[in-house]
C-alpha cells in the first residue's frame, strides 16, 4: 500500500504534459523545487516560533503553488490549509508542520526513487 502513496505523491501524468516530457527540465525543476521547499518549511518553522502568522501564510501558499505546479497535489491540499490556518496557535501549527513534512518526505521518495534513478 505504501508504494501506491508513494506512486501518488506526484502526477507525472500531469507534470509530463506541463514540460512537454523534457527528462533534462524536470531534473532542475525538482531540484528548484526541493531547495524552495526546505526554504518555505524553514520560514514556516520560523513563523511558529515568531508567532508571525503572516510568514506562515505566505510560505504556505508559495510551497503549495509550488507543489500543485509539479503534480504534488496532496502536499499541496495540506499546504492549502496550512495556509488557511495562519491564526492557529504554535500546537497546531506544529501539527499542521508535521503532516507537511510527512507529505514533503513522499514527494522525496517518489522524485529520487521513480524519476532520477531512471
Amino acid at each position: 500500500m505504501e508504494n501506491n502513496n508513494r506512486k501518488r505523491a506526484i502526477d507525472t501524468e500531469f507534470l509530463r504534459s506541463v514540460i512537454d516530457d523534457d527528462k533534462e527540465f524536470e531534473k532542475e525543476l525538482f531540484a528548484i523545487f526541493s531547495e524552495n521547499a526546505h526554504r518555505n518549511i524553514t520560514k514556516m518553522e520560523d513563523a511558529i516560533k515568531d508567532g508571525d502568522n503572516n510568514s506562515w501564510y505566505m510560505a504556505s501558499h508559495a510551497f503549495k503553488g509550488a507543489s500543485a505546479s509539479i503534480g504534488a497535489f496532496d502536499l499541496s491540499k495540506v499546504l492549502e490549509y496550512a495556509q488557511k490556518h495562519p491564526e492557529d496557535n504554535a500546537e497546531g501549527k506544529s501539527e499542521i508542520l508535521k503532516k507537511v513534512r510527512e507529505e514533503f518526505a513522499l514527494v522525496l521518495d517518489f522524485i529520487n526513487e521513480e524519476i532520477l534513478d531512471k
